[in-house]
């Protein structure tokens, strides 16, 4: 599979709207959530933050594509991704860190929301609400990380292929 090809896929990935633009922010937070140790290398991390201090920036496919060869170039390898059984905690623990965006330690619905393209390909999520609301075990409308550890695990089992 040729490079544009692979950067299209992931581009469809992360293009919650389908219109053919993406915030950098949503590249961002996407690339992170897929690679757990991404900021190992400490010049991916460097470009990543300062993609993420432009977050509401739009951009078409070639922009995407320039910036996934400029990530590539400073060392950024695609993650081979995980079947849902083989998601360890540590896995769990990088994805909430990464959809906690506020950093409270809970998972409030507005984040739940702006991450749920991210919950869908990860995990299988489709209605991000309702998932939040059977998963909120103390009702307060958000969720920590032991009922967001919960969720993950629960639907690991009841589903360890994967939708995809």
């Amino acid at each position: 599979m040729g490079k544009n090809q692979e950067y299209k896929m992931l581009f469809e990935k992360i293009d919650q709207e389908d219109d053919g633009e993406v915030y950098l922010k949503e590249v961002v937070m996407f690339l992170r959530a897929v690679n757990v140790d991404i900021d190992a290398n400490m010049e991916v991390k460097v470009l990543l933050d300062q993609y993420d201090n432009n977050g509401e920036d739009v951009l078409k496919f070639s922009q995407f594509c320039v910036i996934m060869e400029e990530l590539e170039a400073a060392g950024w390898k695609k993650a081979e991704e995980k079947k849902q059984e083989e998601i360890t905690e540590e896995d769990i623990r990088s994805i909430f860190n990464i959809v906690d965006m506020d950093k409270s330690g809970s998972v409030s619905k507005r984040e739940a929301c702006m991450a749920c393209k991210l919950l869908q390909k990860r995990f299988g999520i489709k209605n991000v609400g309702a998932w939040l609301r059977s998963t909120d075990t103390d009702s307060d409308g958000k969720l920590s990380f032991t009922e967001f550890t919960k969720a993950i695990m629960d639907l690991t089992k009841s589903n360890p292929e994967g939708d995809e």
